[in-house]
This record gives C-alpha cells, sequence and structure tokens, in this order.
C-alpha cells in the first residue's frame, strides 16, 4: 500500500504535469484505515485509482467525462459527482475481459463494488462483426454491485443494430459458468440494444428499485430477463418500450411459432415483480415455470398481452391492466397451465381479456376470483 508520502507526491507530480495548483495534503485515511481517493487529484483515471487502491477504500471521482475501461476485482466503492456530471464514456477501441466478453465497467474476481452518482455510457464505436460492445457494466465470478443514483445509457455500437447477447446495459452472471448479484436503485436504464438488466445463472439474483428501464426505439429489447435460473426483484419501477421492431421477422403475436419483446422476463421460481409500472412493452410481464409473484402492478398499452404466463401454476394478484389484445394469457408448451387471477382488474383489450390456450397435448385453465 502506497504511504500517505508517496501519494502526495503523486499529487504533487500531477499538478506539475498538469499545471493545476492542488494543496499538498496526504489522502485522508478514516480511522478504520479506510483511505479516500479522488480522481483526478491523486490519479488521472478512475482505473489508476482503482489499481491503487486498497480493499474498502473510496474513491471520488470528480465533473468531467472518464473515455476509459474500468476493471474492478477489489472491494471498493466509487462515487460521482452526479449522473449528468460524471461519465465512464466506452473508449474507441474495447479490450475484451474475462471470456473475451467487451464491457465498459467489469467487475469480478469476488469484489464487492459499490457504483454512485455517476453514468456509465456509450455507444461502443464497433459493430456487430468487430469489435461489439458487449455490455455497459458486468458483473460476474460471484462478484456483487450496489448501483445506485446512477444512469446506464447509449449501449449500442455504431451503428446500432440487432447482435445477439450484445449490448446489454447491465449483464449478472454467466450461463453455466458464473453468477453475480446486483442491487439497482433509482437509475435510469436508457437506450440499450439488447436488454435492460440480464441476470444469468443459478445462484445469480437481482433487486431493481425506483428504477427506470426503457428499451431502444429502434430495435428489438427486453427490459429486464431473469433466464438461465436466476432470480430476484423488481418493485417501484418503471419498464418501458420494449417491442419487436424492424428487422426482426421472427417477432409476431403467435406465441408458439413467433417471439415476443417484454418488459420483464422470467423462466423459473422465485422471482417477485410489485408495484410497477409497466407500459407500451410487447408483452408487459412474461413468465414460464410458475413460482413467480406477480402484484399490484399498472400494466398499460401493452401491445399484445399485459401478462403472459406459460408452463406452471401462477397466481397473480391486485393488478390492473389495460390495453393490448389481451390481459391475460395462458399458454401451454411443455405441461399443463394454470392461473388464478385475484382481484385483476381488465379493460380496453381488443380481445378476450382472459385468453387461454391449448398445444402439444396441454391445457390451460384460468380462475377469476374478484
Amino acid at each position: 500500500m502506497a504511504t500517505p508520502l508517496l501519494r502526495a507526491a503523486a499529487r504533487l507530480s500531477l499538478c506539475v504535469v498538469t499545471a493545476i495548483a492542488c494543496p499538498l495534503v496526504a489522502t485522508s485515511a478514516a480511522a478504520d484505515g479506510r483511505h479516500d481517493l479522488v480522481v483526478p487529484r491523486d490519479h488521472p483515471t478512475i482505473q489508476a485509482a482503482v489499481d491503487a487502491a486498497d480493499a474498502g477504500d473510496r474513491i471520488a471521482v470528480r465533473p468531467g467525462v472518464y473515455r476509459e475501461q474500468v476493471v474492478i476485482d477489489k472491494d471498493v466503492s466509487i462515487v460521482g459527482s452526479g449522473d449528468r456530471s460524471t461519465t465512464i464514456l466506452a473508449p474507441r477501441t474495447l479490450t475484451p475481459g474475462v471470456g473475451g466478453s467487451t464491457s465498459i465497467v467489469e467487475i469480478h474476481n469476488g469484489a464487492t463494488v459499490s457504483l454512485s452518482r455517476l453514468a456509465v455510457s456509450g455507444p461502443g464505436s464497433g459493430t456487430c462483426e468487430k469489435g461489439a460492445l458487449g455490455s455497459g457494466i458486468r458483473v460476474l465470478e460471484g462478484a456483487r454491485l450496489d448501483l445506485g443514483h446512477a444512469a446506464v445509457t447509449h449501449i449500442a455500437d455504431t451503428p446500432a443494430a440487432p447482435c445477439f447477447r450484445s449490448a446489454n446495459a447491465v449483464r449478472i452472471g454467466e450461463p453455466r459458468t458464473s453468477t453475480g448479484s446486483a442491487t439497482i436503485r433509482h437509475t435510469e436504464i436508457t437506450g440499450y440494444q439488447g436488454a435492460g438488466v440480464v441476470v444469468l445463472n443459478a445462484g445469480s439474483t437481482a433487486t431493481i428499485e425506483h428504477s427506470t428501464v426503457t428499451g431502444h426505439r429502434e430495435l428489438s429489447t427486453n427490459g429486464i430477463e431473469f433466464v438461465a435460473g436466476s432470480a430476484g426483484r423488481v418493485t417501484h419501477s418503471t419498464i418501458s418500450d420494449n417491442e419487436c421492431r424492424e428487422p426482426d421477422p421472427g417477432c409476431g403475436p403467435d406465441f408458439f411459432n413467433e417471439v415476443q419483446h417484454a418488459g420483464i422476463l422470467a423462466d423459473s421460481p422465485g422471482t417477485v415483480v410489485r408495484h410497477n409500472r409497466i407500459v407500451g412493452n410487447q408483452v408487459g410481464v412474461s413468465v414460464a415455470g410458475g413460482g413467480v409473484d406477480i402484484s399490484h402492478n399498472n400494466i398499460r398499452r401493452n401491445s399484445y398481452v399485459g401478462i403472459a404466463l406459460q408452463d406452471g401454476s401462477f397466481t397473480v394478484r391486485k393488478d390492473r391492466i389495460e390495453g393490448g389484445v389481451h390481459g391475460v394469457a395462458v399458454v401451454p408448451k411443455a405441461v399443463d397451465t394454470h392461473a388464478v387471477l385475484d382481484g385483476v382488474r381488465i379493460g380496453r383489450t381488443s380481445g378476450a381479456p382472459v385468453q387461454t390456450f391449448a398445444c402439444c397435448g396441454f391445457t390451460a385453465t384460468a380462475a377469476v376470483e374478484r
């Protein structure tokens, strides 16, 4: 660990090089031995500060645009000056991280990291074919992210295009190989090319609270995905504008032969979706496998279906659904499927408020309780 004298000397060197006047005082140290590092006062880049930090240190980042990738493998907190003042911007050339994927911020090696009061922004300068931007923020290898009062924006390639599994705003875990976890609060996630938040692998979790997830206006996107055995909570958030858009010939309203894009998508039990505003998606909430808690959501103007329930037993409570073709669709693809709609209010649909399907030797039923 660098001594206070060496840290002060480093700041003196930076002041001489950049012709910025700054005081010769040692980096502050808390009573518990934690240090506070300041970018660019103590280190010219966020990555340099991370490299110099000890576990538990706090890195304060002054206003500015920092065009760099940041790789974090230790417990630190990084605090900007506000998500409209401090921005980590994708560099023109991205260096692949763990497993060959690219991201603007990568958190791995079991680190617990807090990011707050800053923005992580693209676009990347690559294309689908070469140098594509994989994620805005990537969390894997058992790492944990606490993201608060932040923004993750413009996570797309140049030009923005529908690349498979490319340009997700926040990616947590990896299929079959790695887990991660995150808490996302009071954060704006917009302009992503793939999905807003993707959680992958059994053991990976995410909690999204009081946040906004808004899809790309020109590309097919999903808002929040809990897939490959992962689970989590989405509460008091707004998820909007995730639909099939051209070019995407596989999209359509047929649940058995076409693809639908959703505000929230989950394929395993244990996920909670409560007290959200879910607006202007193709499907508001699409879940499979049963055991998902859906309640007290305001679900409006989702063009196909407000809630799609597939393959399992479900209870939906106190949701308000308006618009679209159906309020609730109950879809069996691999098992008989049953839904209980407890106090769910459905209105202004162009088709049946509750639609059950039959396929492949399986049936669907729905019980409506007032």
